[in-house]
């Protein structure tokens, strides 16, 4: 290990094993009161950089080690005064992505997690080395900080992370609790322990290993009922304990699954360190798709400048199909007849608002697909292929790319090419020509995906960001089942190397079931629910992009890790809708972010039983956010901006209006419409090198020197690795 500082005292590089973490100029200590940041210049004197500001003084000295760096902290109030606020650490590793190939150096904060004695986790660049981070003693909290626009939006880059050493706000039970305030003559001591790790598979070892904590990890953080709890914890375990749903707790080794919901496990080593991990009893898949197809009509769909606004449809149609609910198919059509045709003109196939967002036009496609599969009624088919032509003749390049306004790579914004594929299968029986010509724009796209990988675009901001790849990635994944076995793999490496570079904006080692396999986005919340701030929001609706991309490479290539990855995102996305069947739109998995947000203004009611909004501060941390869809409406039906204060783009004018009913918190159903293709009626047997088996959904019994699979009641699929 090789490790290089700036001439002012504070870290340049980190080298190892051939990769390199860098570090920005933004590091040292700051203290917060009152919202006021003050930040602390400090000098490099005998090694040991120092600084003094309001009686409270600092210090960090860096001590190389063979395997690793530390930096011993230390604050003091020398002051006669209370602190009360936050006093932290800007950590500096080097997360700013801003464009190919520049992406590939920073460190994403993949895992950051706070426990009762210390803090742990790891930064990950797109070739899966990693910086693994643990401190010797307690941290309260820490704060991931984002970019601004200049047109006050929030941003989609990393500006850098922070470690909150005293913090005054409410956090998560599982973070100490008693460090909200710096007591006069207090002194505040820690070490933070700084470890490269070449490879993704080493860093719990190391981690456990070198600070000495305990780390559980799992392969199943979601499971279903009558399964046994496993798990396994690197280092010591000298104490184990599981909190049950019901808020019992129990020492005993076994543990059954016989009641949906949460379950704790804490754990105590030896040397008085603490850790804890969830998981998550679910019911079976239906119990989420019939909710979902219910809330969708609960949470009205709108037409906006957004295609988000009405994703619900996606839920209502499938539950409809699947379950063969009349009622409901009609409901859904009522609903979609009400709100398709102020976004589309049915009669020429071609958007009315916004024809540069054509992932509203390709989701368009999409949904009609599954119109037609619910209904019967091939006019649903036909629409979905005269929109389809659209597309193809305006927005698709000779080079295969769909483009926004004939320049900026459209493809992987949401999923184009997936929508025109499965248009294409849906018309593979009942319309040959049609089928070649979407099959071949379908083909072309994915051709250029796979020989571009990750040099391609996205909307919004440039980033190494997690649609654009896992999109890339699942469309490749899903174009390359529809070939014959020996022309699949050029299609199956470009997904495994997208789905690598994807790696370190996945949650693959946090040990809880509320976002285990969940993607890491952050600049959602100011357009879905109007809380105007970055959070993780990890679940959200488009964590499932990461979800289809796992479940196609599992029937490319029966890797267990992508069948692990997929049920574990599943998992967590699906916790998004409690056991009472109400919807939430995604999960802060920060533990503390403080935002204005859009609540109900009761005071101006609207005729359709809504309301409209208002503005009030509020703090969320490791929870879940509510809808708004059920109460923020329009009043009557009508076109408005996607999202509180967005514009109206119309074909002739712009029209300016806040506070109109607009929002995008439905794009959560992309879960669900997910869940119907992944899991829903499949069971999952996996057979392990060991012998072993890894099953969902069923189990593999040996009756007469061979294996059989019994799936659950609700399965009528089976998919294994090994000759059942």
């Amino acid at each position: 290990m090789n490790i290089l500082f700036r001439p002012e005292g504070w870290l340049s590089q980190i080298e190892s094993d051939g990769f390199t973490v860098p570090f920005s100029d933004n590091q040292g200590f700051f203290l917060d009161t009152e919202g006021e940041t003050s930040e602390i210049a400090c000098q490099l004197h005998d090694n040991t950089l120092t600084g003094c500001t309001k009686g409270i003084s600092f210090s960090a000295q860096y001590l190389p080690f063979q395997e690793h760096l530390a930096l011993k902290i230390t604050v003091i109030n020398q002051s006669a005064d209370r602190f009360v606020g936050r006093i932290g650490f800007h950590l500096g590793v080097d997360s700013w992505m801003e464009s190919y190939p520049q992406w590939h150096k920073p460190f994403f904060p993949t895992l950051l997690r706070c426990e009762k004695t210390h803090l742990w986790g790891y930064y990950m660049n797109s070739a899966e080395n990693a910086l693994a981070i643990a401190t010797t003693d307690p941290v309260a909290s820490y704060d991931i900080c984002y970019n601004r626009l200049d047109d006050g939006d929030f941003g989609h880059r990393i500006t850098g992370t922070d470690l909150l050493f005293i913090h005054d706000g409410l956090l998560p039970d599982r973070h100490p609790q008693q460090l909200n305030a710096l007591e006069p003559g207090a002194v505040y001591e820690n070490t933070i322990l700084l470890i490269p790790v070449s490879a993704k598979n080493e860093i719990i070892a190391r981690l456990s290993k070198i600070a000495q904590i305990p780390i559980v990890q799992a392969e199943k953080y979601t499971c279903e009922v009558g399964e046994t709890l496993k798990y396994c914890v690197a280092g010591d375990a000298f104490k184990t304990q599981c909190v049950l749903p019901d808020g019992s707790v129990t020492e005993a080794k076994e543990v059954v699954f016989d009641t949906c919901g949460l379950y704790k496990v804490n754990v105590l080593s030896r040397n008085g360190k603490q850790c804890q991990a969830m998981f998550y009893c679910r019911p079976g898949w239906d119990f989420y798709l019939q909710n979902a197809a219910k809330e969708a009509l609960e949470k009205p769909q709108k037409a906006t400048t957004h295609v988000e606004s009405f994703y619900g449809l996606f839920s209502a149609f499938l539950a409809g199909k699947h379950y063969g609910n009349k009622e409901l198919i009609q409901h859904a059509l009522e609903s979609a007849e009400e709100v398709l045709p102020l976004m589309f003109d049915f009669q020429a196939h071609k958007p009315i608002v916004i024809p540069e967002r054509i992932q509203n036009t390709a989701l368009l496609i999409s949904l009609l697909v599954d119109m037609y599969e619910a209904t019967g009624d091939e006019k649903h088919l036909r629409d979905a292929a005269g929109f389809a032509d659209w597309l193809i003749d305006t927005k698709q390049g000779q080079d295969g790319v769909y483009r926004k306004e004939n320049r900026i790579h459209y493809t992987c914004v949401i999923y184009i090419a997936k929508a025109v594929l499965e248009l294409a299968l849906a018309e593979k029986d009942h319309d040959p020509v049609a089928y070649a010509r979407h099959y071949a724009s379908a083909k072309r796209a994915v051709d250029e995906l796979a020989a571009s990988l990750d040099d391609i675009d996205t909307e919004g901001e440039a980033t190494l960001e997690d649609g654009m790849i896992s999109c890339s990635a699942l469309q490749i994944g899903m174009f390359a089942l529809t070939l014959p076995q020996e022309e699949r793999q050029p299609y199956v490496e470009a997904a495994e190397k997208l789905m690598t570079i994807h790696a370190c904006l996945e949650q693959q080692l946090i040990p809880d079931c509320r976002c285990n396999g969940a993607s890491l986005r952050y600049w959602e919340s100011q357009y879905d629910v109007m809380v105007m701030a970055n959070m993780l929001n990890s679940p959200h609706g488009w964590s499932a992009w990461t979800a289809y991309a796992h479940y196609y490479l599992y029937l490319l290539t029966h890797k267990k890790a992508y069948l692990v990855n997929l049920m574990n995102c599943m998992g967590s996305c699906v916790q998004l809708m409690t056991l009472d069947g109400e919807l939430h739109w995604g999960y802060c998995a920060q533990p503390y972010v403080r935002a204005r947000t859009l609540i109900p203004d009761t005071e101006r009611p609207l005729p359709d039983g809504g309301c409209r909004g208002k503005y009030e501060e509020r703090v969320y941390g490791e929870s879940y956010i509510p809808m708004i869809s059920g109460w923020y409406r329009t009043g009557t039906q009508k076109l408005v901006g996607g999202y509180e204060s967005c514009p109206l783009f119309m074909e002739k004018e712009t029209l300016y209006v806040d506070n109109q009913g607009g929002c995008c918190d439905n794009d959560v159903h992309e879960i669900f419409k997910c869940l119907e293709e992944t899991v829903l009626n499949k069971a999952f047997a996996h057979k392990n090198e060991d012998g072993t088996f890894l099953t969902y959904g069923c189990k593999v019994v040996l009756e007469n020197g061979s294996y059989r699979i019994i799936p659950n009641e609700d399965a009528t699929q089976i998919i294994s690795n090994f000759g059942v």
